[in-house]
């Protein structure tokens, strides 16, 4: 199943719009930015470094135009 790693003030709005608009089951898994820097936390960092990303097992998507793609 598609996981949506959704960081809070990004695109990522985007890719929920999309897999809903083709009825593709999902996960969301939400991630706020820090308070003070803005940057996203480390935990959704180590998936990768640029946002959105979507995971399916072992496969990583980021930045919502690719992920579109």
């Amino acid at each position: 199943m598609i996981v949506v790693r959704h960081l809070n003030e990004s695109w990522s709005q985007r890719i929920l719009w999309l897999l809903d608009e083709v009825q593709a089951p999902y996960k969301v898994a939400f991630y706020q930015r820090d308070a003070r820097t803005n940057l996203a936390p480390v935990e959704l960092r180590e998936i990768h470094r640029k946002s959105p990303v979507i995971t399916e097992g072992d496969r990583v998507i980021a930045e919502s135009g690719a992920i579109i793609d």
